[in-house]
């Protein structure tokens, strides 16, 4: 596609490209060669900033970054994943300052704006050439984004890039919803017992708002690992829930939940 502006306004006015972006659009051009002489003048001139080798945040853009865009132009093949897929989704108890990603290639944590964005590599399945691409959404943008119930089973799996057990649960009280079979098909993907555990027990805690009853609860409890399995690092006072075989925190107690609900 013909480049309808000169490189200069493309570059000072784009929220964020990359260089190979801007190439495929003015390659053709005679100027193809001093790219990045002039990107390295407008950077001087403070009307382009860098976000990370060959990705670029124009300083003259007439609407702000979405930083969501970022991860793709870091790694071709990122997701936005974990804590930052619920926030984008808009049922995160909070929005952090790191914003997660998976990639199978590693990449350095590149800081822009205040926003750390962190690789993560994304886990593994049973299925040999596992998809990362399972259970994702395009979204505005040009995002892609692990679906709601996906990203919460992540937050699960890797506990370091989901703010805690406790933010988990404040999490969940926000769905509105939830797709239990979804959830289900992707835990058998991963082929992780205490998974279930952990979702399940959870799940329990807002069993009324997200209707956890019935066959769909059933299906969980069948899953569950023969052993003892922990919602949360092991410590002291932690609470012993026998319906899922789980040891808690005591911030989280199970009581309710237990008498209720076994």
């Amino acid at each position: 596609m013909k480049p309808t502006v000169p490189f200069t306004q493309y570059a000072q006015s784009n929220p964020l490209f990359t260089v190979n972006e801007a190439r495929d659009l003015y390659g053709k051009t005679d100027r193809s060669r001093s790219f990045q002489n002039m990107l390295h003048r407008l950077k001087q001139q403070h009307r382009v900033r860098l976000v990370a080798n060959g990705v670029y945040s124009g300083a003259l853009a007439p609407v702000p970054l979405n930083r969501y865009r970022v991860p793709r132009a870091l790694r071709g093949d990122a997701v936005v994943a974990l804590h930052s897929a619920l926030e984008l989704h808009g049922v995160a108890n909070q929005t952090f300052q790191t914003l997660y990603y998976f990639s199978r290639r590693a990449r350095k944590d590149v800081v822009f704006e205040g926003v750390t964005y962190h690789r993560v590599a994304p886990p593994r399945t049973r299925v040999a050439t596992a998809d990362e691409r399972l259970q994702t959404e395009l979204v505005a943008d040009n995002v892609l984004v692990t679906r709601r119930e996906r990203a919460f089973v992540d937050c699960l799996l890797f506990l370091d890039y989901s703010g805690g057990v406790e933010e988990l649960d404040k999490t969940l009280a926000m769905f509105p919803s939830f797709d239990f079979q979804s959830a289900l098909a992707y835990l058998k993907l991963l082929h992780r017992p205490w998974l279930y555990s952990r979702l399940g027990f959870l799940l329990d805690r807002h069993a009324e708002k997200l209707f956890f009853r019935g066959p769909a609860r059933d299906q969980f409890l069948r899953k569950l690992p023969p052993g003892v399995a922990y919602l949360a690092e092991k410590r002291p006072g932690s609470q012993w829930v026998p319906t899922w075989r789980l040891m808690v925190p005591a911030t989280l107690s199970p009581s309710n939940t237990e008498s209720v609900r076994s």
